[in-house]
């Protein structure tokens, strides 16, 4: 049997590939019933696992993310109840390729699982800050519309 402490570190690796990866679809195994991830910019949350992977996937989609797109993690920590990961990322924003930094994940675990995440995002680059801004407010929008594509609409 393991110990709490390397279940833990097992699960923040794995977290921390789903993330490395951008394969956010891998997530759901990480997630509560009733996980919750908001998209502090916007103050938008989605609400149970279909929710927060169809939210998540939105930015790993075709328009914004390609085989030269990729997520480096900057910085990350950890204790019992929390894991906080800095990353910056390449990716496809209104038709322009963008390096992003300021990203940050906060997300809580109960139960070996996380049942909350909260993504603060705050580009130092003016020109990727109003993009970004721009798109983000479409995104509880598409979000809905990918669920609906993929049938996992409630």
């Amino acid at each position: 049997m393991t110990s709490p402490d390397a279940d833990l570190e097992k699960f923040i690796q794995r977290y921390l590939e789903i993330v490395g990866d951008h394969d956010f679809e891998q997530l759901g195994e990480l997630l509560t019933d009733d996980c919750e991830f908001t998209l502090v910019p916007i103050s938008h949350t989605w609400r149970g696992p279909a929710e927060v992977i169809a939210a998540l996937t939105v930015s790993g989609d075709g328009k914004s993310h390609d085989d030269q797109a990729a997520v480096r993690i900057l910085n990350w920590f950890r204790n019992d109840e929390y894991v906080v990961l800095e990353y910056e990322r390449t990716a496809i924003v209104a038709g322009v390729r963008l390096n992003i930094d300021g990203y940050c994940w906060v997300a809580h675990i109960r139960d070996g699982r996380f049942d909350s995440i909260r993504e603060y995002i705050n580009p130092s680059n003016p020109a990727a800050a109003i993009l970004v801004g721009l798109v983000l407010r479409a995104y509880p929008h598409l979000a809905r519309r990918k669920m609906k594509k993929t049938g996992s609409a409630a």
